[in-house]
């Protein structure tokens, strides 16, 4: 058999044309369109379903078992339905058009990632009318709430468990084929995240303003002196660290470097504090794999211009590097902010997910099938900045990996949550065949 491109292709324009929106406020999403979305699902891909078992696990998540030859070692291939909103005035193309521009698909969602689901169910659905049987049994998990810190995951994870299903290997989304290569690195390189930083969220407030009119204001308000807390908070960053994941990083990628700069990457502890010292103006994406980040993202005050707040407060998002803790976070933003009277609560937060393991079957198997699909490219454990559902199945395994199957350059990855997210065709069926190599080597 043959992939049929122009198949794939419409079947995943369907996808991208449901209008799948996750939102914080209750009652806002749409559940009639995530309830379409499964039906389609379904409508598009009638041998995966006809022939295997599949479960609604709580209210959005999708759990599809395919049985393998052999007992034990199952794995377990993961994707998330839902999507951010999208400004659509601020687009070129309709953000839910799905439209095909210059061999390119645009919408919300065809990055992150209905891409690799659609690849997911592409690859089952070729294997399954090809006759194929896996070595091992496969599930294919399937999360609605993953732009929303959602329960879905951590539901389709806790219904795994009571099955009694402890899996050899997990893959999600993460990290991806980078063209532009690493500092110091020529080959392009393929990320594999093997743990994910933790995230916290803060609400930095003081009370017992003065209140009263605007016309009369003290020197410094509550919100000015949040204000100063918030500079604080910016100039006072987490110290920098080299975490295991980083190590690792720099490790794979020594046998790349010029030959000087070896030494370094190969026993990258040795050169941890110039590392960790350049770190504040190597950009934001280094500076954040070696220290734990805080950024001031939400303020509340009054909503009158002519009424002096008695209260007001900052919402501050915490990135967690492998070593900290929501309580280590919230005592090291205590001891920057110098105003007395400003209270520090964690308002929700995980702390840091475990390091999975890379000395072992499971992650040389990931590392071939990459290696299979993208010639010539250096496949480099890292640590993930953002949270994946991932986080929620570590319990179950120590091989959890974060890698999404596409070569993304630095724009591309920008657009994700961002304007004009789109993917290429050839990234869409490189995709599939990622996946069919995979669940063949598994």
């Amino acid at each position: 058999m043959k992939l049929k491109k122009s198949g794939i292709l419409e079947r995943f324009r369907t996808m991208i044309r449901l209008k799948t929106i996750s939102t914080d406020s209750p009652g806002k999403s749409e559940e009639a369109v995530f309830a379409q979305f499964r039906a389609t699902l379904k409508a598009l891909y009638p041998a995966v379903f006809a022939k295997y078992d599949a479960f609604l696990v709580g209210r959005r998540g999708i759990l599809i078992h395919i049985p393998g030859r052999q007992p034990g070692s199952e794995s377990v291939l993961m994707a998330h339905y839902d999507v951010v909103s999208a400004d659509e005035s601020a687009w070129a193309f309709d953000p839910f058009g799905a439209v095909l521009h210059e061999g390119r698909i645009y919408g919300r969602g065809t990055l992150d990632t209905k891409s690799t689901l659609c690849a997911v169910m592409e690859a089952a659905s070729f294997l399954t009318e090809s006759g194929f049987v896996p070595e091992h049994d496969l599930y294919l998990a399937f999360g609605g709430e993953e732009e929303v810190s959602g329960p879905c995951a951590s539901e389709l994870a806790a219904y795994l468990e009571s099955r009694g299903v402890h899996p050899d290997f997990i893959l999600d989304e993460g990290g991806s084929v980078i063209p532009e290569g690493l500092p110091g690195v020529r080959k392009q390189a393929a990320m594999v995240g093997i743990a994910e930083k933790g995230t916290a969220n803060y609400m930095i407030s003081i009370e017992g303003g003065n209140g009263g009119h605007a016309s009369t204001p003290p020197r410094h308000t509550v919100i000015g002196r949040l204000a100063a807390a918030a500079l604080e908070i910016e100039n006072h960053p987490f110290p920098a660290s080299l975490s295991p994941p980083v190590i690792q990083m720099f490790r794979a990628l020594s046998g790349e470097v010029p030959l000087p700069e070896r030494p370094f990457f190969a026993h990258p502890e040795l050169a941890a504090p110039a590392i960790c010292a350049a770190a504040g103006v190597l950009g934001p994406t280094f500076n954040a794999m070696v220290r734990s980040t805080a950024a001031v993202t939400v303020i509340e005050g009054h909503s009158a211009f002519n009424v002096l707040p008695d209260r007001a407060a900052l919402g501050v998002n915490v990135r967690l590097l492998y070593g900290d803790t929501l309580e280590s976070a919230a005592e090291h933003l205590r001891q920057v902010i110098t105003d007395p009277d400003a209270s520090v609560d964690l308002i929700a937060g995980t702390n840091p997910s475990p390091v999975s393991e890379t000395d072992c079957d499971a992650f040389r198997k990931l590392k071939r099938v990459i290696s299979e699909t993208w010639r010539d490219t250096i496949v480099a454990p890292y640590q993930l900045n953002g949270g994946t559902d991932a986080r929620f199945y570590t319990g179950l395994t120590d091989h959890v990996y974060r890698f999404s199957p596409m070569v993304m350059t630095k724009e591309e990855r920008a657009t994700v949550h961002g304007i004009n997210e789109s993917i290429s065709t050839d990234n869409l069926f490189r995709a599939v065949v990622f996946y069919i190599r995979l669940m063949r080597a598994l």
